[in-house]
């Protein structure tokens, strides 16, 4: 039974989304302005560029965003939360806040 529940809990986590927390950084840049390090002028001008935003976790970790138009500029450079599918080492943004 424990096993069923468990199973289920994490089916349901896939079809709902997961909450990720960090900071909005570019493809560019990486983790140079993850949490802690934001740094919005930056992150503007490399995504102006061409680079894509990305999330950057507390630990370090750089996860893709699929839906990049999902990000809006006035979330460049900061910390955010953000529900979303994830897939790997991506996530597709459903939802974000600051």
């Amino acid at each position: 039974m424990k096993k069923l529940i468990l199973a289920m809990s994490v089916a349901a986590m896939g079809i709902y989304g997961a909450e990720l927390k960090g900071s909005i950084s570019d493809s560019g840049c990486g983790a140079k302005h993850g949490p802690g390090k934001e740094n919005a002028g930056c992150v503007a001008k490399c995504i102006g560029g061409g680079g894509s935003p990305v999330l950057v976790t507390a630990d370090g970790k750089v996860i893709k965003i699929h839906n990049a138009d999902a990000v809006d500029k006035k979330f460049y450079g900061k910390a955010v939360t953000i529900m979303g599918k994830v897939d790997g080492d991506s996530v597709h943004v459903e939802k974000i806040s600051e």
